[in-house]
């Protein structure tokens, strides 16, 4: 523990979840050895080795180790279960179902070796997990809740192929031709006010260029789905290259109008 946790809480600290930490990501040598890592370890370990009473340190140790193979077991299960493509397990004998009965069976070990360290644990474990769910580093973990997120949508729409209309569920599909609509926020907050955050609307921008040249347009959808997100606006921004407005107003109907979008109203401010 005092050689692997150093290197473990250096990854960490590169990872800028604590950008306060970011003192002990530095390394030293060819080896990059966590040097400033290792002090606060050994630091740690004095500190505690310091109270003279095995027996009280004891339960810390093990309910904090015994929370991280919790956490081990419970985050396998979890990848499992969104059936993530990137997690594919090479042991032969691994299975989601097992991987939760070990997480339960370490919170439980946990309550049986000291209740009161077993929540102690937990609190400070859920106290780092709300800290980094407010703070939302800018990092991309590429984590099981946004394959649970796209299962979940993908699922929804797969439904929606079976569904009859009918006028109790009505709800207008809207593709609001904004241009950017950073230009035209009245627009937005038009098609915002008929839509309710209940329908689907779509912020349609007509680039005019040759489609078949190359060009460059994903800052201009970040940004435009950045102000959308400013705006508090609950809709999609799509960019399509055309030569006239007319051409990719009709391709960007043809994209919009699927399926699972039949009931479509178009929604355009001509210039005066």
């Amino acid at each position: 523990s005092l050689v692997g946790a150093p290197k473990i809480f250096q990854a960490v600290c590169r990872d800028m979840i604590f950008p306060s930490l970011k003192y002990f990501s530095a390394g030293s040598g060819k080896s990059d050895e966590p040097h400033r890592a290792y002090f606060l370890t050994y630091f740690i370990a004095v500190l505690f080795t310091g109270i003279g009473q095995l027996n009280h340190v004891a339960p810390i140790i093990s309910n904090f180790f015994l929370m991280t193979y919790a956490l081990v077991n419970y985050s396998c299960f979890d990848a499992s279960l969104a059936k993530a493509s990137g997690w594919r397990p090479a042991f032969r004998y691994y299975n989601k179902w097992l991987a939760l009965a070990g997480a339960l069976l370490c919170v439980g070990i946990m309550f049986i070796i000291n209740w009161y360290t077993a929540l102690i644990t937990l609190v400070i474990s859920g106290g780092i997990f709300l800290y980094v769910r407010t703070t939302k580093p800018e990092v991309n973990w590429g984590s099981s809740v946004e394959a649970h997120t796209y299962r979940r949508a993908l699922d929804a729409t797969l439904k929606l192929e079976g569904v009859q209309e009918h006028v109790k569920n009505f709800r207008p599909q809207m593709l609001v031709l904004t241009g950017n609509p950073v230009s035209r926020p009245a627009l937005v907050d038009l098609g915002s006010l008929v839509s309710h955050g209940y329908s689907l609307m779509i912020c349609g921008h007509v680039i005019l260029d040759n489609p078949l040249v190359n060009i460059k347009i994903s800052d201009q959808k970040e940004n435009g789905e950045a102000w959308l997100k400013k705006r508090n606006a609950k809709a999609f921004y799509q960019t399509i290259v055309a030569p006239t407005v007319r051409h990719g107003t009709i391709a960007l109907l043809q994209v919009s109008n699927d399926e699972c979008s039949r009931r479509s109203v178009l929604a355009y401010r001509p210039e005066i």
